[in-house]
């Protein structure tokens, strides 16, 4: 066999890690949209960066979630808009916009984080902690090799 035909989808890590991503996106948007939380999967990815880390330029921000800064943009005028996050100028770049998470912002956070660990909870039944940090690990290798 040459390495044409012995390619086989449940042994290609990209496509195994990009079937896991969809899978648990389409749930959490299920899930966000049946707790009537005003938010999809891609805002909370922003949000989360936020809760680590508050007042990220948005530029940052686009590369910390691989996202074009046009998408970003959007992104935030839409969280803006619910008063989920304040932009504010930057104080040594007025051209820069700082995010940051408003109380409105944080408390739906709290509530959107704990649905997002009960998927990944029952995404991760049966899988010890020791197979979850090599699988993490490989993970973030192989982003880290592509980069």
């Amino acid at each position: 066999m040459n390495e044409l035909t012995d390619y086989k989808l449940d042994k290609s890590l990209g496509h195994l890690a990009s079937r896991f991503s969809r899978i648990v996106i389409r749930r959490f948007n299920a899930v966000l949209q049946q707790n009537e939380m005003p938010i999809t999967s891609e805002q909370y990815s922003l949000l989360v960066q936020l809760w680590d880390c508050n007042g990220l330029a948005q530029g940052a921000l686009a590369e910390k979630t691989a996202k074009d800064k046009t998408t970003m943009a959007r992104l935030a005028a839409g969280l803006e808009e619910r008063g989920l996050i304040a932009r504010l100028p930057s104080p040594s770049d007025a051209r820069e916009r700082l995010l940051y998470l408003t109380d409105r912002g944080k408390e739906l956070m709290d509530q959107a984080t704990a649905l997002a660990r009960g998927i990944l909870e029952e995404a991760q039944k049966g899988i010890d902690a020791a197979e979850l940090e090599i699988c993490r690990d490989v993970l973030r290798r192989a982003c880290s090799n592509l980069q």
